[in-house]
């Protein structure tokens, strides 16, 4: 792409050599030399324009293939806080959702027990009207003795006060159903508020979707993109390894001497098929050679991803072309690193326990689908994960 085409090469020597010929074929006549001349010149400066366009060509490959890289890039950041807002407006509509049931149930069982104590309040109005109407005097003169007119007199007065009591009660209870309808209404609208907004992230997350796909269609399809995005992933890894440097100057809070016992001994980090094995690897289609500093294990989306042993988070964020990305400091210089995933549980600082779930599959940083990127790394250096996992 960058080197200039045979024919052109071919037209520039036979103009020099066109030009070193003319003072030895003598002096032709002048106005046969003057349209040799001319031709010459003409040809001369078509190889210039031919020359000039596919040099602006190159650039335009050049500028395009930054271009891409940097919008795959940008889409997967974009992608992900996507993914990150859908989640969360999930989380909160299932929190309204519960707390609204949890409200509508309430505001049910207040209103039976309102309409048993209006049931009771009514037939006790209705007792108390025929006792005012026949008056109190008529209940007490009908005592029997004076010790029954003071038992019938305090009987009443704890009827009465009860019945203030229930009526108080009927009142407070309705106070409670109108403040439970209101929050009832508030959450229905917060509700309808976060439904939106989650549609739209869902929207958008498909959009986001659809453009990685084309990009990543437009990046298999075109050679010279292809290329480089194998050179973009050298430099990411060039990165990551300049990253774990620094990570590794930081003084460890892990205890020592645990982690090389388990060689061998390690269970999967996940389920799945190794696709891509550790070691140096030759792209067939481009000639291209890269080495793959760890494995590449396909699993489905969502499924957990698993600490293969306990140790202390160091990092857990975005890398560019690892996409979310956790490591894990096992002491003695030890590293595992899980990258491509798609939700992250656990973050810088945390302590992580053997067979703990870290993260979910994904796709994030990733050119080939759904699955995860596993290292070992020891003082920086990256190891075979195969001689650390258990066989089968």
């Amino acid at each position: 792409m960058r080197y200039l085409p045979q024919t052109i090469l071919k037209k520039i020597a036979f103009f020099l050599g066109a030009l070193l010929l003319i003072p030895q074929l003598g002096t032709p006549p002048g106005l046969r030399a003057e349209t040799r001349a001319r031709q010459l010149r003409k040809e001369a400066a078509g190889v210039r324009e031919e020359m000039k366009k596919k040099a602006e060509k190159v650039r335009s490959f050049t500028q395009e293939e930054r271009d891409t890289l940097s919008s795959l890039n940008a889409v997967d950041l974009s992608l992900n806080h996507a993914r990150k807002q859908v989640r969360i407006s999930q989380t909160e509509l299932r929190r309204l959702e519960k707390e609204i049931a949890e409200n509508r149930s309430a505001a049910e069982a207040l209103s039976r027990q309102i309409a048993e104590t209006e049931t009771y309040a009514v037939d006790r109005l209705v007792r108390l009207y025929k006792l005012e109407h026949l008056g109190q005097i008529h209940l007490l003169a009908s005592a029997r003795s004076l010790n029954d007119l003071f038992q019938r007199r305090k009987a009443l007065e704890r009827i009465l006060m009860y019945d203030e009591q229930v009526l108080a009660k009927l009142e407070r209870e309705k106070g409670t159903l109108r403040g439970v309808r209101v929050t009832l209404a508030g959450q229905k609208k917060e509700k309808e508020t976060i439904d939106a907004e989650h549609r739209k992230q869902v929207r958008l997350l498909r959009h986001q979707k659809e453009q990685r796909r084309k990009l990543l269609a437009n990046i298999r399809r075109k050679k010279s993109l292809a290329r480089a995005a194998l050179g973009a992933l050298k430099n990411s890894a060039a990165q990551l390894s300049r990253t774990i440097r620094a990570l590794e100057s930081e003084p460890s809070e892990v205890k020592k001497g645990g982690f090389a016992a388990f060689k061998g001994l390690l269970n999967m980090p996940v389920k799945g098929k190794i696709r891509l094995f550790f070691g140096p690897h030759r792209n067939k289609e481009f000639g291209v050679m890269n080495f793959q500093s760890g494995i590449n294990i396909e699993a489905r989306r969502g499924d957990p991803v698993r600490s293969v042993a306990g140790g202390r988070i160091i990092y857990s964020s975005w890398f560019k072309g690892y996409g979310n990305m956790i490591i894990v400091d096992h002491g003695d210089h030890y590293y595992t690193l899980y990258a491509h995933t798609e939700e992250l549980f656990r973050h810088k600082g945390d302590t992580v326990k053997t067979g703990e779930v870290l993260a979910t599959v994904g796709d994030t940083g990733s050119m080939t689908g759904p699955g995860l990127h596993f290292e070992i790394r020891h003082h920086g250096t990256p190891i075979d994960p195969l001689k650390w996992l258990k066989k089968g």
